[in-house]
């Protein structure tokens, strides 16, 4: 498990809310023109890439490390400051009931559905209300890390990690490190500006069904775009 959150995070100011995400490298999965699906993979050289940060003190790292250098935050720092158990990861993690069981089924169901165009990226949205001491990075830097896939934990090297804390209005996006290459932070900001409102107007499912469709269009792009590049 590496231990400090990679590239830098962004964040975007609304009212009384904002967003902040952070973002990592993957082996890309594409649906073919005939349905068949085709994995191919790419160096992360071939992309650009941004610097990885510490989730804690936001300190540039020119490589992943056992701990932050600057703050000493580390896997084992996080475990120390949320000592229970993480929820399993899935597609909904709303342990408050922000949502009710047809908003969740229907956020379940658009999950799936772009499973069929990106096989590889697992979206996982999770709403949970925090205090207000509770740094949103470093939780859900923790809790990506801490929850068990029942896909494997090499799926989270695919994940796209959206946490909601409704309690303060803040939002986080976190990114598994085989993203790295196909992302860039200023596309993640604009994502989640589209959808700002509707997170501060406590619209979950409208929110989060608005950043799905952002992203995975994002994500396509990214990936038709690698395409094209290896094909020269």
């Amino acid at each position: 498990m590496r231990t400090v959150a990679p590239r830098a995070f962004v964040s975007v100011r609304n009212k009384e809310g904002f967003t902040e995400g952070h973002t990592c490298r993957m082996i890309l999965a594409v649906k073919e023109e005939k349905g068949a699906r085709k994995k191919k993979v790419y160096a992360a050289k071939t992309f650009a890439r941004g610097a990885m940060v510490c989730p804690c003190c936001q300190y540039v790292l020119e490589e992943s490390v056992a701990e932050c250098p600057k703050c000493g935050f580390s896997g084992q720092v996080a475990v120390q400051k949320f000592p229970f158990p993480a929820p399993p990861l899935s597609a909904v993690i709303d342990p408050s009931n922000q949502l009710t069981k047809e908003e969740a089924a229907a956020i379940s169901k658009k999950v799936e559905k772009f499973r069929s165009r990106l096989p590889q990226v697992r979206f996982l949205n999770c709403i949970v209300p925090l205090e207000d001491d509770v740094n949103l990075r470093e939780f859900g830097f923790w809790i990506l890390n801490a929850g068990e896939m029942k896909e494997g934990n090499d799926a989270k090297s695919f994940a796209v990690f959206l946490l909601i804390n409704p309690k303060k209005r803040t939002v986080s996006v976190t990114v598994g490190y085989g993203l790295e290459p196909f992302v860039e932070d200023k596309d993640w900001v604009r994502i989640c500006e589209g959808c700002r409102d509707l997170f501060y107007r406590q619209k979950y499912r409208e929110g989060i069904e608005r950043f799905l469709n952002e992203s995975i269009e994002y994500l396509s792009e990214q990936a038709l775009a690698v395409q094209k590049e290896a094909k020269k």
